[in-house]
């Protein structure tokens, strides 16, 4: 068994808190995710479902449905991301390089949002048409489900043109 990282930094402990207290968030979200999609399932009189195989898969919402395509993407986001920032709590504990620790995270949650979103095409060609001034005021001031995939896209989009910039 590994030793914990004891004389780490105060912002080695910082970080490691607010991490563990995201994953923690995640987890607790996950049951209202569901239940509001279900809610929402049962008000436009489909059947509902327990599990995440009795939803609808991303790639079959339209971007008609946001509030659908939101819900179904933050409980794939809820259900993947956590075991994935247990993995680098413990490598901060163990002492690992803060930096390192970090970008690589970054690159991780990247690629897990990119899978997720992949699908919403629909969604991407709309952001070919929105303005400038329209993509800043969703990325400062999001309103509604719709503006909160939008934002996400824009994430995934600069961060995927800032890897490439860097070469990775």
């Amino acid at each position: 068994m590994e030793e914990l990282y004891i004389n780490g930094s105060n912002e080695r402990v910082q970080i490691i808190e607010k991490m563990l207290t995201y994953k923690i968030s995640l987890e607790n979200s996950h049951g209202d995710l569901e239940e509001e999609l279900n809610k929402h399932y049962n008000q436009i009189n489909k059947s509902s479902t327990d599990d995440l195989n009795g939803f609808k898969d991303v790639e079959h919402i339209s971007y008609e449905n946001p509030y659908e395509a939101y819900l179904i993407t933050q409980i794939k986001i809820v259900e993947i991301l956590p075991p994935v920032i247990a993995e680098y709590i413990h490598k901060l504990n163990v002492g690992e390089d803060i930096d390192q620790v970090l970008e690589l995270f970054e690159i991780d949650v990247f690629h897990i949002k990119r899978d997720i979103y992949s699908d919403l095409s629909e969604w991407e060609i709309l952001l070919d048409h929105i303005t400038e001034e329209r993509i800043s005021e969703i990325i400062c001031n999001p309103k509604g489900h719709g503006d909160l995939i939008l934002k996400e896209i824009i994430w995934i989009k600069k961060y995927e043109e800032k890897l490439l910039k860097k070469g990775k």
